[in-house]
């Protein structure tokens, strides 16, 4: 038995309440807060042999997946859909008050998921005039994962099913994402393909996104602390004809002692929803440290 929480420091406040459409993965990793501080985890769990059980705010199981290509330090998992806003509502990410079970046989892991709350409104601020645009209200989530893990090859399936009240209408959504992971050497290569469902939300028109979208990494450890990846995001939409999200990545990073440091190269070459073109060239460098 035991009791997790973590938090995280940030200048930025993000205290509006409203959540909006949102595609930018990674970028959108931020916890809601008043102030510099932001409850990122914080959940209470027992474990006995092979089960495990917790509650609270947790990683989710749906995310089980997702994490497989979830290695960059500043950007990525933009293809994924698993970072939005509404993410810790939903339980794509760090989903908060959910029960979640787990359990271990042999080489395959399982896991369940669902949340606490029942009914729980949302509220989308398109023009962000502080005024609702468009709300819905959550009646059941459910989330569930099954992994096959060795040393070298691991394989996995997640999904997770929202059953909400969208402006006045009842909808049922399925999300899936499949991925793998396989080490050879000082080598590894990790894929994602997930099928999203009404997870993130068009702002044009105020309609459900469903997506198609693939990531990957190649990487290679260096020696024992210092590994270098490349990776790329793709992502097409059924709603938008014009839409296409691209990018490409490079990195280096370096653990020294409770210090990791990292390099990474963004290039993004995407068109919008009104086929206008979305170029990124970004160098960013990023510090975490862990105590």
């Amino acid at each position: 038995m035991g009791l997790r929480a973590e938090w995280s420091i940030s200048t930025n406040r993000n205290n509006s309440g409203f959540g909006s459409a949102n595609f930018d993965g990674k970028q959108y990793d931020v916890v809601s807060n008043d102030g510099p501080f932001g409850n990122r985890l914080g959940y209470l769990w027992i474990e006995k042999d092979n089960f495990y059980l917790a509650a609270g705010k947790m990683w989710s199981a749906f995310y089980d997946v997702p994490e497989f290509t979830d290695l960059f330090h500043t950007d990525g998992a933009r293809a994924t859909s698993v970072y939005t806003r509404t993410g810790e509502t939903d339980g794509t990410y760090r989903a908060s008050e959910v029960i979640q079970a787990r359990y271990k046989y042999n080489d395959f892991h399982f896991a369940l998921q669902t949340k606490l709350t029942g009914k729980e409104s949302i509220e989308y601020d398109f023009d962000s005039d502080g005024t609702a645009d468009s709300s819905l209200v959550y009646k059941q989530v459910q989330a569930a994962s099954i992994r096959y893990m060795t040393e070298q090859l691991t394989l996995g399936v997640s999904a997770i099913n929202l059953m909400f009240d969208n402006n006045g209408n009842s909808e049922s959504q399925l999300s899936v994402s499949y991925g793998f992971k396989y080490s050879f050497m000082d080598f590894f290569l990790n894929g994602v393909y997930t099928r999203a469902k009404d997870l993130e939300l068009n702002e044009v028109n105020n309609q459900f996104v469903h997506s198609d979208g693939t990531e990957a990494i190649l990487g290679y450890k260096i020696d024992s602390n210092t590994t270098a990846m490349i990776g790329f995001n793709h992502q097409s939409r059924s709603e938008s004809r014009f839409f296409d999200l691209n990018y490409y990545y490079a990195s280096i990073s370096k653990a020294i002692k409770s210090l990791d440091i990292a390099a990474e190269y963004i290039h993004g070459d995407s068109t919008n929803f009104n086929g206008s073109d979305n170029k990124e060239k970004l160098l960013k460098l990023a510090a975490t440290l862990n105590f």
